[in-house]
């Protein structure tokens, strides 16, 4: 969206944390030194430049779904229920 020369960039911060995490699966897992992976945050960060580099924004937010229970939830029990947890 672009309004008197300032472009904003929002970004569904966990649709791309996943792609990241199972994009990048297949390849060679990344770790930090205790092991945890660490390439879902790479992918992420590199996905998200990505698309800064493409749409040049002056202002950009990334927003992440809620760990708690939405209304979502109270309102479909079968909400995300098939979902695999995130890592």
């Amino acid at each position: 969206m672009e309004i008197n020369g300032n472009k904003l960039l929002l970004v569904d911060g966990n649709s791309i944390l996943n792609r990241a995490f199972y994009g990048l699966q297949g390849a060679r897992m990344l770790s930090a030194a205790d092991g945890t992976y660490t390439n879902a945050v790479y992918g992420f960060l590199n996905i998200l430049k990505r698309y800064w580099d493409e749409e040049k924004p002056t202002h950009a937010g990334v927003a992440f779904d809620l760990k708690a229970p939405t209304f979502r939830h109270a309102a479909f029990d079968q909400y995300k229920a098939h979902r695999k947890a995130m890592p």
